[in-house]
């Protein structure tokens, strides 16, 4: 149900898995069938964080705002040859400027504050060490990624689960990282790593998915960050407090500079993603065992630092569930594009991505239905999305002949 572990060289990759989908049930709802660099003030940084999709009971996809991307802008848009085993593009408004290969299987894929992918790599499903993975793309349109590896002791307890996702906050030089029990004590923790070592850690119950802007944690999950009981299943949001060189910390200790960990908004019966476009709009999706799934969306002002409860304007709601999302930014007179591949709530196929256009203000607004973005090669291909600094959409995905490829995805 939902993506699987691979193992490449030893390592698991990680992302959904049936298992981690039934850690993240709400309580009172029953398992379904089959389920065993900061600155000073506190404030964070100005950057923001993407995501893609939700890990196995655990973090989400996101990266930081980094040094920019390879790729070609768009008056550079490749030949669809380039990227025709991958997928053929539908909207008429993108075009492909960057295809890139990895020696990696595909997990779930963040953006990194070094400018490319971030994923995280395990040796054991149920334990340390976990490993980073920094992807840099050549100077060109295509060709081979390098790789950059930091290996962290984490002290994950054994039997426990590793969140899908590393993700570069904004604030604070740190990744985020997460586990959780398996269901139904989903009790785990947030660990905050600074270059190879974690620095700070919180409890916290179901932690699913996250993102991050400018001095806010985003995520989905189970409770308030610091609190081990399990709670509504909802979005929250924890702010940066303190600075980067004087107790740097997520919850406030009597500062009366930054709030305490907030419930945003709350539906659903389970967790789902969450991903932030680049003017610091917010997405989340969060299924239900019978109705399908509902995107919500937020505005920048409504999901900004020291903002409080609000509820979202549903952007869309559809069948089944999915694990893959990321937007692209309003700009100019183009509408924002939400990108999501969806499943198939009978097969639990991956079906071919859609987008929803969207406008922004004080609130999201949607513009129209989601229709479809690309079509895929191969039916019932799991994809991997996140969103650059250049507001590029990144489409990862395993090849047949299993070669790691990464579609970069822009406006013309």
């Amino acid at each position: 149900m939902g993506r699987q572990r691979s193992m490449r060289g030893g390592r698991w990759d990680l992302s959904w898995t049936s298992i981690g989908l039934c850690a993240m049930v709400a309580v009172g709802v029953s398992a379904a069938s089959g389920c065993g660099g900061g600155d000073e003030d506190g404030s964070g940084g100005s950057g923001a964080s993407t995501s893609s999709q939700g890990g196995a009971g655990g973090a989400g996809a996101g990266g930081a705002g980094g040094t920019g991307g390879a790729g070609g802008d768009s008056g550079d848009c490749l030949d669809p040859s380039t990227y025709a085993d991958a997928f053929s593009i539908v909207d008429s408004t993108l075009c492909a400027v960057g295809v890139y290969t990895a020696d990696v299987s595909l997990g779930s894929v963040t953006w990194g504050r070094h400018g490319g992918p971030l994923l995280l790599e395990v040796d054991n499903q149920h334990g340390d060490p976990a490993h980073l993975v920094r992807l840099s793309p050549p100077a060109g349109a295509t060709g081979a990624m390098t790789s950059t590896v930091t290996t962290i002791e984490t002290g994950t307890p054994a039997g426990s689960y590793f969140g899908g996702q590393a993700l570069d906050l904004p604030f604070f030089d740190w990744t985020a990282l997460s586990w959780t029990g398996a269901f139904p004590n989903t009790e785990g923790e947030l660990l905050l790593v600074t270059n190879d070592t974690v620095t700070e850690r919180y409890t916290v119950n179901g932690f699913y998915a996250a993102t991050a802007l400018a001095g806010r944690l985003l995520y989905t999950g189970l409770s308030l960050l610091g609190e081990g009981a399990s709670g509504a299943n909802a979005l929250y949001a924890a702010d940066s407090c303190g600075t980067a060189d004087q107790n740097p910390r997520f919850l406030p200790e009597g500062d009366a500079t930054c709030s305490a960990p907030v419930e945003v908004d709350s539906w659903g019966d389970f967790s789902g993603p969450l991903t932030i476009d680049r003017a610091g709009n917010a997405f989340a999706i969060l299924p239900t065992f019978s109705d399908g799934q509902e995107a919500r969306a937020y505005a920048a002002g409504q999901v900004a630092r020291g903002a409080g409860a609000t509820q979202g304007t549903t952007l869309f709601e559809l069948p089944g569930f999915g694990d893959a999302l990321a937007a692209m930014a309003p700009e100019g007179d183009a509408p924002g594009l939400v990108v999501f591949q969806p499943t198939d709530p009978a097969t639990y196929d991956y079906l071919d991505p859609l987008a929803t256009p969207y406008t922004s203000g004080a609130t999201v607004q949607p513009q129209g239905e989601p229709a479809e973005v690309l079509r895929l090669t191969t039916p019932n291909t799991a994809l991997a999305l996140t969103t650059d600094e250049d507001n590029r959409v990144w489409v990862g995905l395993t090849l047949p002949g299993g070669v790691t490829t990464f579609v970069v995805l822009a406006r013309r």
